[in-house]
């Protein structure tokens, strides 16, 4: 009976046959089940990172452009010192961004060693910053904007993590500027008084050039928005928030944002068509360019040096609005600390007991006249972080504007739908930081933790080098399946 209960338990061959296909297809059922709720976890991720990333995109570039203090457009002294007074409202609204950043951080821990690499150029400028406060005028408001520095810096890459599309990344940026259109219009129409100075249109900022800095913004993330719309409901909203701009920016009476905006528009549609054309026509439209630009020079300096003239003549009497004062000013305070600098962010608004431009006596040292900057970014990196910093500042900028355009050839080369598709935002993310290259012989707004340019240039620049490790990661997997 043992053996016929035995022989009843035993499985035919046949039988066998058929349970290890069943098995192999529960395995692989079992598999795929993990692999989807994997998808749909990275999904669901996806989809929470993008919604916050675009959320503090915003909410930062609406507090850059509107600052701490609405509809203060008369600048706080102390009257013990004469200096600025600061509100440590401004540092805490920075820290509670920054917070809202660890979350997106924390999402996309595991990409951010593989972006590392690319940004080494920037991280090794934020070290030389950092090493500066060492040696600053004034070391504890130097180490304050550093770690303000860091803090906007933590916030670009997270928004670079998290917003992984680049029509994600031009969907917040337009947002910001349309909402930032809107309110000055808003504050316009409701509160004239209250928007108007004597020098301008102020609106909600704190200055007219602000109101003009933030149109600026406006008009170059909208021109190229505009273009991606589908619908005449859509073009028509994004051409009422270019007129508003507009009307905006001209009633600032800022001439040099007006001026940037009507050159960027110009230089989009050259730029365009310049990356577009093949390889050796490319080169060829480099090389007269460059030998355009040398032969004028080498052509006037013929012209006025052999009579015995002085080439630099017909600037003798321009002053950019005084701005030449100041320079003459930084330039003497460059020749002291050459090398070194003065400390980042350690030479305007710093303690007015050793602050050198209120010991000068000079016409922007008085109350009623503050400066605090060089009115040009290049010398204000010179004075403050000296030629090392300089020097590497310099390369990060270059490093990001060659990387931008190499990004917009690769699409305008594709044949893809989808890389075609990035043509508007990539327009924009290889212009802007050549058009503020060229702003910062007027203004200062190279790494500074005040203005709104330096902080979408760092987030461009930061953009342009996380896609740049995207595809090569991509390219690289692709290789290995290969």
């Amino acid at each position: 009976m043992a053996n016929n209960r035995m022989s009843t338990r035993s499985v035919s061959p046949s039988q066998a046959s058929e349970v290890q296909p069943f098995r192999a297809r529960m395995l692989t059922t079992r598999r795929e089940a993990i692999r989807q709720r994997a998808i749909a976890r990275q999904a669901r991720t996806d989809s929470w990172s993008t919604a916050l990333a675009t959320t503090l995109l915003v909410a930062t570039i609406l507090f850059q452009l509107i600052g701490a203090t609405p509809y203060v457009h008369e600048r706080t002294l102390d009257t013990n010192t004469g200096g600025g007074v600061l509100s440590p409202t401004y540092r805490y609204i920075w820290f509670g961004l920054t917070g809202l950043a660890v979350p997106l951080l924390w999402m996309r821990r595991g990409e951010i060693f593989g972006v590392l690499p690319r940004i080494w150029p920037y991280l090794l400028l934020c070290l030389w910053f950092a090493a500066s406060t060492t040696w600053a005028l004034d070391p504890p408001t130097s180490q304050r904007r550093w770690i303000l520095l860091m803090c906007q810096t933590s916030i670009c890459v997270a928004c670079c993590l998290g917003l992984r599309r680049p029509d994600a990344v031009f969907r917040a940026l337009a947002t910001s500027a349309a909402a930032m259109v809107l309110i000055d219009l808003a504050s316009w129409i409701a509160l004239p008084s209250l928007s108007q100075t004597e020098i301008g249109l102020a609106a909600i900022h704190n200055h007219k050039n602000n109101l003009g800095i933030a149109m600026t913004f406006a008009m170059l993330v909208s021109a190229p928005y505009f273009f991606t719309r589908k619908s005449w409901l859509g073009r028509l909203f994004w051409l009422f928030i270019l007129g508003s701009g507009l009307a905006l920016l001209i009633a600032s009476r800022s001439k040099t944002s007006l001026n940037l905006v009507l050159i960027s528009l110009v230089a989009a549609s050259i730029l365009v068509g310049v990356m577009a054309l093949p390889r050796r026509l490319l080169a060829s439209a480099v090389a007269v360019s460059i030998c355009f630009v040398c032969g004028s020079v080498f052509f006037w300096l013929c012209f006025t040096i052999v009579p015995g003239d002085n080439p630099l003549a017909p600037l003798r009497d321009v002053t950019f609005t005084q701005r030449t004062d100041v320079w003459q000013f930084v330039l003497s305070e460059i020749a002291k600390r050459p090398l070194l600098g003065a400390g980042y962010g350690s030479f305007w608004d710093i303690n007015p007991a050793i602050q050198p431009s209120l010991q000068s006596g000079l016409w922007f040292s008085q109350a009623d006249s503050p400066t605090n900057e060089a009115h040009n970014g290049y010398l204000d990196l010179l004075v403050s972080v000296g030629a090392i910093g300089f020097g590497l500042a310099i390369m990060v900028l270059l490093l990001w504007a060659t990387r931008g355009l190499l990004l917009l050839r690769r699409a305008l080369t594709a044949r893809d739908a989808d890389l075609r598709a990035q043509i508007p935002y990539l327009t924009f993310l290889a212009l802007f930081p050549i058009m503020i290259g060229l702003h910062n012989f007027l203004e200062s707004t190279f790494f500074t933790t005040a203005g709104v340019f330096s902080f979408v240039v760092i987030f461009l620049g930061l953009d342009i080098d996380t896609r740049l490790a995207r595809l090569h990661s991509m390219s690289t997997a692709s290789g290995a399946a290969y």
